[in-house]
């Protein structure tokens, strides 16, 4: 890749490489986005391992640093609020000194039990990361290149789920995600995020304290972090493979329903053309977010219907403009690819609802709340897709 990588992504993109071929996944023919019994039944195996394991990890360290806290309160006294500056400073220190080597530990152990638990459920949907090479000696040295680096830019999408990287927010195919964004909501999203841990820590510890009292809590109190950390560790490996999940299944799916959409026009018209590529663009300003499952659509989409001269595919009044000098038939395809770019992220966020809302409206049709959340369960679920589930999004 051209493109530069952070330390850990390379290393998880590596470790995938050197595992090709080695996970064990059932037998499966048909479509990637479509999970079949087995393959349900093993991601559901590989998912419960892991959260398992990561709550395990979590326990395990959390207990150790509990331990050593408990053990290094000796220093503060009887009385810790008595306690002099330089105790306090000793206390902590001592207890830095013991608890950040668990922490390397315990994130370490996460990372790879997510990174590995990845690549599992990649191989039991019946996609392997790496693709083997099984053409002639002179073929491989022309496109062995080409096929590595295709392999190493899907594994790399994957290990930021795994890694909960966040999806690059720079600008592509002339759209901007952060076009509609506050950069102060963002930041303060971002901080309450990183917080989540030592908030729920610091109100379980306030809370136990105001019932129970400091003296009685004094001597246990650090376990608390024991459940907590258990149970976040938990949550963020689930949260992760969820994701992975979508990412995997999610490019053959947008194929699938873009075959749907484009079926009754196999040679769209200019202002079509316009229409379905503004209709993913508004998709990704309202989501605030370049979901790699939406670069892929845009890519498929490029390839099936060539290039548009069309300006700002980012701005979503120019899309509802757009809209409204289609033919009804080609005003279908075009809410049919919104919808389906809402989705493909696996959350509809509030922006997407009113984009949508606005636009069926503006075709004079009305808003298929209860449709969309059916053809995004079908979606996450790896449910066969069909043709009427479109449909019956404009009835």
């Amino acid at each position: 890749m051209t493109q530069k990588r952070r330390v850990v992504e390379a290393l998880a993109v590596r470790y995938f490489k050197r595992r090709a071929g080695k996970a064990v996944r059932p037998d499966s023919r048909d479509a990637i986005h479509f999970l079949n019994p087995d393959e349900r039944r093993e991601l559901r195996r590989i998912e419960y391992v892991a959260v398992g394991r990561a709550g395990l990890v979590g326990a395990i360290c959390a207990g150790l640093g509990a331990v050593a806290n408990v053990a290094l309160q000796p220093l503060l006294g009887d009385d810790p609020g008595n306690a002099s500056w330089w105790a306090w400073i000793e206390f902590l220190v001592l207890t830095l000194l013991a608890v950040l080597p668990l922490v390397v530990i315990e994130l370490s152990l996460i990372y790879w039990n997510a990174i590995d638990s990845v690549h599992q459920l990649a191989a039991a949907a019946g996609l392997p990361l790496f693709r083997a090479k099984e053409v002639g000696q002179d073929v491989v040295r022309h496109v062995g290149d080409m096929v590595d680096d295709e392999d190493e830019i899907f594994a790399a999408v994957l290990a930021r789920a795994a890694l909960e990287i966040p999806n690059p927010p720079r600008p592509m195919f002339g759209i901007d995600p952060r076009r509609e964004a506050s950069r102060l909501r963002i930041l303060m999203a971002t901080l309450v995020y990183k917080a989540k841990v030592s908030l729920t820590k610091f109100i379980a510890r306030t809370l136990l304290t105001r019932i129970f009292g400091r003296a009685a809590l004094r001597a246990w109190i650090p376990f608390v972090a024991v459940p907590i950390t258990a149970l976040w560790d938990a949550l963020v490996c689930r949260r992760a493979l969820r994701e992975a999940r979508l990412r995997a299944i999610g490019p053959s799916a947008a194929n699938e329903l873009l075959g749907f959409v484009l079926a009754p026009h196999p040679e769209p018209s200019p202002g079509l053309r316009e229409a379905l590529m503004r209709a993913i663009g508004s998709a990704v300003v309202r989501s605030r977010d370049f979901h790699p499952n939406l670069i892929e659509m845009l890519d498929d989409l490029k390839d099936r219907i060539g290039e548009t001269d069309a300006e700002a595919l980012d701005d979503v009044p120019r899309f509802i403009e757009c809209l409204r000098r289609l033919l009804p038939a080609e005003q279908k395809a075009a809410l049919h690819t919104l919808v389906i770019a809402c989705i493909l992220d696996g959350r509809v966020r509030q922006g997407e609802r009113a984009i949508m809302a606005r636009a069926f409206r503006v075709c004079g049709r009305p808003p298929p709340r209860i449709q969309v959340l059916v053809l995004q369960r079908a979606l996450l679920s790896g449910d066969q897709l069909a043709p009427k589930m479109l449909e019956l999004l404009t009835p």
